[in-house]
């Protein structure tokens, strides 16, 4: 029996979504011994109760699926990424409002499936039932299609299209709009690969509801189209001269192996080193087993200029600000002949090498400071800080494709000017651990292992263990980490006369610290922000939940109720520790899927979205060469976790 996927883009629809699962479940049902259904429905970057709904009509009808990316991946990308996952023999795509009954979308099955020779069938709506504002929008497309394109069809904008598997994965692989006008490039697409595409009358029922806006309609959609000419022009220009083209020679005289420079802001040797640093290694040692792989950074007073580790090159100049200077000298002194790519790793500010690099390029950035810039440094350079990340990074670095650690930050991102296209989530992984198994500390522990800054909040930590000392008289508090901000700590600790309770340890052996970590009850992260806390899931790795606010990266590393609780406030942060001291078997079971999640992560999957972008942004982005859609390689943490809380 054959098998139809139909893919349905959704975003923010809670309030159509279920009339259309209801219908089209009930039909489909029904006719499971003519077609074996597949109803993918794709929530992307939404903030309503779509994606509940999906979830509950799966449970009644097997047959639909849920998908969900936190990316703003278009409509053409949530088609695209449902094309991907689909399993079917026939892969159509249709609108989340149920305009298409599911009676017409069996209608173009069966047309498709009998006539062997075809590759697609496309929906005609009958205009002469619709609204004059989407009947005017209908002939302005078609002839802008007509005009740029050459494209015969009667209604290029129809959600209502069904291909063959083999068609629609080539199509969905080479879409360069995701946005409002991506059927035009599947089509223009479909006829440069030759394609054989049948319009069919489609039964369509105007709903209302539409995202559309008018400015939408009149500028931005004419814009698309036009870069989507200029891209094909492009492509026939390279077809009919190809043999004219000089294509690009590594200086490996590989055509694999690429000359890899990264600037970062410090190594993985460097005194102050955290989980930037480790991130940044754990990626370049694992690409330096295939390419040649050197690290640019600054250099504190206790290392050489030059070393070499896990086969990484490392260059060392400069100081905490004059390494930005030297990174430019250096570039244009030594690297600029040799290298084939170069990574900029913000860590507060970036490399700014769009100003002085036009070689291929992405930036690894952890988290958008905001707020932090005040908090750790002076006026002055807080808010020149704040104003170069805020507003000229953005500007500046606008068509660079951005590796980031967690969604959170895909959200600040998106939200400072980022475009959800040219982001891809590299998550962070644990290192092996080091030592042997050790058991729970037998007292009460309470543990906190990272940087000692001002915007960890480590006097939360103290307050938590101060508010608690009476109802848990045997529990200890240590702090394993150095930075600048442990003098304070320190002088709290002493206010409060917690000396015997409280331990400060500073910088600590990576031995240590999965001794304690393996030690604790509850691991403690109160900070006001994280790019993504390493910290955290390296603690569940060791079965210990973790206790943070519902702040950026902190929400990310905890699965709220799962792994861990986030607190509301101040006071909830208090009662949620104690909670997870008082009850045992919560902690146990909350550590027991701590390990689940932590499993999730690796170092190979990370590097493989690194080799997988790198690769894409140096071979370019042709009309039909495949694409490289940010929301495919986001890896689906949720897959295996049907239980949403078990708090």
């Amino acid at each position: 029996m054959k098998k139809l996927s139909i893919v349905l883009p959704a975003k923010n629809e809670e309030k159509r979504i279920s009339k259309t699962l209801s219908n089209y479940g009930a039909f489909f049902d029904s006719h499971k011994d003519d077609v074996k259904p597949e109803i993918i429905v794709v929530v992307n970057n939404t903030n309503d109760a779509t994606a509940k709904c999906v979830a509950d009509y799966s449970q009644k009808y097997p047959f639909i699926r849920l998908i969900e990316t936190p990316y703003a991946s278009g409509k053409g990308g949530a088609v695209a990424l449902g094309f991907a996952n689909a399993e079917g023999d026939y892969i159509g795509y249709f609108d989340a409002d149920g305009a298409v009954s599911a009676s017409e979308i069996y209608k173009l099955y069966e047309f498709i499936d009998e006539t062997p020779w075809l590759d697609g069938v496309l929906g005609i709506r009958d205009f002469s039932t619709v609204s004059f504002k989407r009947r005017l929008l209908a002939k302005l497309y078609k002839t802008l299609a007509r005009v740029f394109f050459g494209l015969p069809y009667k209604d290029t904008q129809c959600a209502a299209k069904i291909f063959k598997r083999k068609p629609a994965l080539e199509i969905a692989k080479k879409l360069t709009n995701t946005g409002w006008t991506f059927d035009v490039n599947l089509l223009l697409v479909a006829r440069y690969l030759n394609q054989k595409l049948i319009e069919q009358n489609v039964v369509w029922t105007e709903k209302e509801g539409s995202k559309l806006s008018m400015w939408e309609a009149l500028v931005r959609v004419p814009f698309e189209l036009l870069s989507l000419k200029v891209i094909e022009n492009a492509h026939s220009i390279e077809n009919t001269f190809s043999r004219f083209l000089n294509h690009r020679v590594h200086k490996s005289g590989h055509p694999h192996i690429k000359r890899i420079l990264i600037f970062a802001w410090r190594d993985i040797k460097h005194p102050e080193m955290g989980g930037s640093e480790v991130y940044v290694h754990e990626v370049a040692k694992r690409l330096a087993r295939e390419h040649h792989v050197t690290l640019f950074t600054s250099k504190p007073g206790n290392l050489s200029d030059r070393d070499v580790i896990d086969n990484v090159h490392i260059v060392r100049r400069g100081g905490m600000l004059t390494v930005y200077i030297w990174a430019f000298i250096y570039y244009v002194l030594y690297f600029r002949k040799d290298m084939d790519f170069v990574v900029d790793v913000e860590n507060g500010l970036p490399f700014f090498t769009p100003l002085f690099c036009g070689k291929p390029k992405l930036m690894v950035l952890h988290h958008v400071h905001k707020g932090q810039w005040f908090k750790q440094f002076s006026l002055p350079l807080a808010l020149v800080g704040y104003v170069i990340e805020s507003f000229v990074m953005p500007a500046m670095y606008r068509n660079t494709n951005v590796i980031t650690v967690s969604p959170s930050t895909l959200s600040e991102l998106r939200r400072i000017g980022f475009i959800d296209r040219k982001i891809y989530l590299g998550f962070n992984s644990i290192p092996s651990r080091v030592g042997s198994k050790v058991n729970k500390a037998k007292e009460p522990l309470l543990v906190y292992v990272g940087r000692v800054k001002a915007y960890k909040r480590l006097e939360m930590a103290v307050e938590t263990l101060r508010s608690l000392s009476k109802a848990y008289p045997t529990m200890q508090l240590i702090i394993g980490g150095a930075g600048d901000h442990a003098e304070k700590i320190n002088k709290l600790v002493e206010r409060y006369q917690l000396q015997r309770r409280v331990q400060i340890l500073g910088f600590i052996s990576e031995k240590k610290k999965w001794e304690l970590m393996q030690k604790a009850w509850v691991f403690l992260m109160p900070s006001s922000k994280e790019g993504w806390g390493i910290t955290i899931v390296e603690a569940a790795s060791c079965g210990t939940p973790a206790v943070g606010f519902n702040v950026p990266g902190v929400r990310d590393s905890i699965k709220d109720g799962i792994t861990g609780i986030l607190a509301r406030d101040e006071i909830d942060y208090v009662k949620s520790v104690k909670r997870l001291l008082d009850d045992k078997k919560l902690r146990e079971k909350m550590g027991y899927y701590g390990v689940f999640w932590a499993k999730k992560f690796s170092w190979n999957s990370t590097v493989k979205v690194f080799e997988t972008v790198v690769n894409a942004i140096y071979s370019g982005d042709g009309l039909l060469r495949d694409k490289i859609y940010p929301w495919e390689l986001d890896v689906d943490l949720r897959d295996g976790f049907v239980v949403t809380s078990i708090v």
